[in-house]
């Protein structure tokens, strides 16, 4: 599961990289928001019987959510300081959500 996990968050950064910073056209702004959706009911799915600290993965997964669709705003208006804090936070929490999977599996 946490191999599943990792390559649904690759394929949402990819995504969501590309919607904002490439190719910023309605099709994949449309599909980064869908998938960030997947993402969170994916999660969800997978963790919510699991143990009781599942819930900070779900909620490390919906911060990851919102913080990827400020950046996207942030990018819009050119506020480039804002974009590189939110980069950078963007990283941590992906890190963070990896860690926390890892903890809840037990490996």
């Amino acid at each position: 599961m946490i191999f599943l996990l990792t390559l649904y968050l690759l394929i949402y950064l990819v995504i969501s990289y590309l919607s904002i910073y490439q190719y910023n056209v309605q099709i994949t702004r449309i599909l980064r928001m869908i998938l960030g959706v997947g993402l969170l009911l994916f999660i969800f799915s997978i963790l919510f019987n699991v143990t009781s600290t599942s819930w900070w993965a779900i909620l490390l997964v919906l911060a990851l959510v919102i913080n990827i669709e400020i950046t996207a705003f942030k990018h819009r208006i050119k506020d480039e300081k804002g974009v590189l804090i939110l980069n950078l936070f963007t990283i941590m929490l992906t890190l963070l959500i990896i860690g926390v999977s890892f903890y809840i599996y037990g490996i």
